[in-house]
């Protein structure tokens, strides 16, 4: 939806952003369990398993300082050519690349598929 909007109001000047964060160290300072922020539904043990692979992958990274996202943010508003897209944080950037290698090369392989699935509207008309 972001991007779409980005495409509504260029001719307006408007200029969207989409901030794809990592993790930051955001708790309240009542609570220092990290899990604490916001509210959370009781939590389903179908989704262990899950939640534990996630704990896992957001354990090997720091947690990002917010004061110092928060700077970034402000270069972004006052940039001239702002990106549609943004990483904030450390280490998941090799991530996002292979997931959008995975992507394309899913697209590659599918390709006739994708072809074929277009269909061709002239040669329906002609064979009713």
């Amino acid at each position: 939806m972001n991007e779409a909007l980005a495409g509504e109001v260029a001719d307006f000047g408007v200029k969207v952003t989409i901030i794809e964060p990592g993790g930051f160290a955001t708790r309240n300072g009542k609570n220092p369990d990290p899990l604490a922020n916001g509210h959370m539904a009781p939590m389903n043990p179908a989704y262990d398993g899950l939640r534990r692979r996630l704990g896992a992958a957001a354990g090997k990274q720091p947690a990002g300082d917010p004061a110092a996202a928060a700077r970034a943010l402000l270069k972004i508003v006052d940039s001239e050519d702002p990106p549609l897209r943004v990483l904030f944080g450390q280490g998941f950037h090799p991530m996002i690349e292979q997931a959008y290698a995975d992507r394309l090369k899913t697209w590659a392989d599918w390709q006739d598929l994708s072809a074929e699935a277009h269909g061709d509207l002239g040669q329906r008309h002609q064979n009713p």
